[in-house]
């Protein structure tokens, strides 16, 4: 009769083993599911290392095609950041980026005006982002 159990007791041990190995996957699948959502969320330390290194410290309307596509790069990163105030500060740049082509249309005092509002949102910028 003992020996009928140890037989049972050999394949029930590594049957048990296989089951408390797999356990967890079905959690870890849940898990990285979730994360992956989470993952188009942005920290603020990672979006403001791309924001600021979309953008130039000295605004030059004469780019103006280039920072429309900045522009549209930084509100789209806009978007997924967590952090309000990150968000924000990466909007407004964005916004001015998008100003860009329409400033330089116009005369240089406009133009002028748009380069110090530009600066002036990078350095909000940089501020949030330290």
């Amino acid at each position: 009769m003992t020996s009928v159990f140890r037989g049972k007791a050999r394949v029930c041990v590594p049957l048990f083993a296989v089951v408390l190995l797999t356990a967890g996957c079905d959690d870890e699948r849940k898990s990285d599911k979730a994360s992956s959502g989470v993952s188009d969320v942005k920290d603020k330390a990672s979006a403001c290392v791309k924001a600021l290194r979309l953008v130039e410290l000295v605004p030059d309307p004469k780019k103006a095609e280039d920072y429309e596509k900045k522009g549209e790069d930084l509100r789209k990163l806009s978007e997924h950041v967590r952090d309000r105030d990150a968000a924000k500060a990466i909007r407004e740049v964005a916004h001015q980026y998008g100003m860009a082509r329409v400033e330089a249309a116009r005369d240089f005092g406009r133009v002028a005006a748009w380069v110090k509002q530009t600066a002036s949102n990078i350095k909000v910028l940089k501020e949030v982002c330290t």
